[in-house]
């Protein structure tokens, strides 16, 4: 524990903001881009932006789009986390979960899709 402690105050923030994140990585990043690249076979996208995104640039512009997304939630991480405000760690520890409930809701209906060919969405 003592040593976990050492290496994570001296790496800074990012590999905190990368400890902090790991279950959005899981789901909202690598579950949803993976279930999608398969339920593409059984359907369509139903987000309009990512349909025209993936239809001129193909299906590994929805993964660079997630890695900008986690770019943007760094800068809020750090914006978060300069601020003296007392709820910060709660501010945090929503604002993550609600993105990694997002995840999650994504990978279910995507597996929906393909063991059923129906969506969440279509519902």
């Amino acid at each position: 524990m003592v040593l976990k402690n050492n290496l994570v105050s001296r790496s800074g923030p990012f590999a905190h903001f990368l400890g902090e994140i790991k279950h959005i990585i899981l789901f909202y990043v690598l579950g949803d881009f993976i279930t999608t690249y398969h339920a593409l076979n059984y359907g369509f996208e139903e987000n309009p932006f990512l349909a025209i995104l993936m239809n001129e640039f193909g299906i590994w512009s929805m993964l660079i789009m997630k890695i900008i997304f986690i770019g943007i939630i760094y800068l809020y991480y750090l914006t978060i986390m300069n601020t003296g405000f007392v709820w910060k760690d709660h501010i945090w520890l929503a604002s993550r979960s609600a993105v990694c409930l997002l995840g999650i809701f994504l990978v279910a209906n995507n597996l929906l899709v393909i063991f059923s060919k129906y969506s969440l969405v279509q519902l």
